[in-house]
């Protein structure tokens, strides 16, 4: 069995190709080292919305009837927000009223005073409410 070997001369169109051809690889695995440099722990940030007085607010109640009649329109009712140290006891942080319904499940409110985030519970005896941005849906 015999095995023929065709060299190519060095001005010919077949080894300029596989020069390009493998240039072309070099680049791209030097370009694919570089970017595995840059993957790694990136700083994360989280943003918090802080409400402050006179900010609209939605309170969510989630429909029920004994909070649809427990939080009048009008009233100004107590904002609630869990202690880290002590989660059994919430902190008082401030006041919300009550303008008017905004649907089945959620109240539009007002920050009278304190600094309210998402998240802090708004309380009247036996029911609470979720405070929540006005814009989100």
């Amino acid at each position: 069995m015999r095995i023929y070997c065709r060299q190519q001369k060095v001005g010919s169109k077949g080894f300029m190709i596989g020069k390009m051809a493998a240039f072309a690889v070099a680049v791209l695995f030097a370009f694919t080292l570089s970017g595995c440099t840059n993957v790694g722990l990136q700083q994360q940030f989280k943003a918090e919305v802080v409400l402050s007085g006179g900010e609209r607010v939605r309170l969510f109640y989630g429909g029920t009837q004994e909070a649809k009649n427990i939080f009048c329109i009008g009233e100004t009712v107590p904002v609630y927000r869990a202690d880290p140290q002590d989660p059994q006891h919430p902190v008082e942080v401030g006041h919300v009223k009550i303008l008017r319904a905004l649907d089945d499940q959620h109240l539009e409110g007002e920050v009278a005073d304190g600094n309210v985030r998402e998240g802090d519970l708004a309380r009247k005896s036996i029911a609470a409410c979720m405070v929540l941005p006005l814009n989100l849906r």
